[in-house]
């Protein structure tokens, strides 16, 4: 449920008067727990594109007097359906750049674990060591709903399909128990698509891991591969 408080804002606007340098790993917990109910203002128009070319809805500490509120949680379905993550400044000039910009896979981590950083229970395993060896087998499967909702499998088809060309974008859910990460998205992109240039390839996967979670990876569609009933529209 969406609120709208003000004294989280001005718990924002104290923590933005510290210097980017001093935002440690307290600074940013204080942070996550003020950003999602603190009460902000918007633009007009109020999404834009960011340096990085992904739209963001705009929204700052808003100026003394009356305004319109909006706030993260009263955003999030929103920017969820349409692609797009939010850029937080520290007033309305927008002089000093983005405080703080959420990418649609902190969002979407948000929605689905509660935490801006990804699955806790998937943090948790990374610190163990791992360990492997010998003979072990692939699983490859449609990810679930729970795992890959169907607006967030539609924002990356329709970007997929407006920058990369792809007429039918589809990805599966490949589990490795021996891999790192053990589990991985795998987009049917092929190295072939850019006709062997690697670092294109690289490039096209940097671009989609903005609709990741920090704990999901996405990876291409290695040779040899063809794409079957495992796979999923991204439509």
């Amino acid at each position: 449920m969406s609120t709208f408080d003000l004294a989280k804002t001005q718990i924002l606007a104290t923590l933005f008067a510290e210097s980017r340098e001093a935002r440690d790993d307290a600074w940013r917990a204080n942070f996550y727990d003020a950003a999602v109910n603190a009460s902000l203002m918007s633009f007009d128009p109020p999404v834009q594109l960011g340096p990085d070319q992904f739209p963001y809805f705009q929204v700052a500490i808003p100026d003394a007097g009356a305004f319109t509120p909006f706030s993260v949680s009263y955003l999030l379905d929103t920017v969820l359906q349409n692609g797009q993550g939010i850029a937080i400044f520290g007033d309305s000039s927008r002089a000093n750049g983005p405080q703080w910009v959420f990418t649609y896979g902190n969002l979407l981590s948000f929605r689905l674990f509660g935490s801006f950083e990804g699955d806790p229970a998937e943090l948790a395993k990374q610190t163990a060591a791992s360990t492997g060896g010998g003979t072990h087998s692939v699983l490859v499967a449609a990810p679930s709903e729970n795992y890959l909702p169907s607006y967030a499998r539609r924002a990356i088809g329709n970007y997929a399909r407006r920058f990369f060309q792809m007429p039918h974008p589809q990805m599966a859910l490949v589990d490795d128990p021996q891999g790192t990460p053990p589990r991985v998205l795998m987009i049917n992109l092929t190295l072939a698509d850019y006709h062997g240039d690697q670092r294109k390839l690289g490039a096209a996967m940097h671009y989609l891991s903005w609709f990741m979670p920090q704990t999901y990876r996405i990876v291409p569609m290695p040779p040899g591969w063809k794409v079957d009933g495992s796979f999923v529209a991204l439509e």
